[in-house]
């Protein structure tokens, strides 16, 4: 059971880094729908 106090803080870490990676998801997702909407926008034209 004291490996498991151990572990704590590298989940900890674990835990932050793929919260910073949904993150930047996020933001790319964000960032390609805008693209998308101006391709179609553009291909209305």
């Amino acid at each position: 059971m004291q490996y498991v106090g151990l572990l704590a803080p590298i989940a900890f870490v674990f835990a932050l880094s793929a919260l910073a990676q949904v993150g930047s998801l996020k933001k790319e997702i964000d960032e390609l729908k805008k693209e998308v909407k101006a391709l179609k926008e553009e291909s209305k034209k």
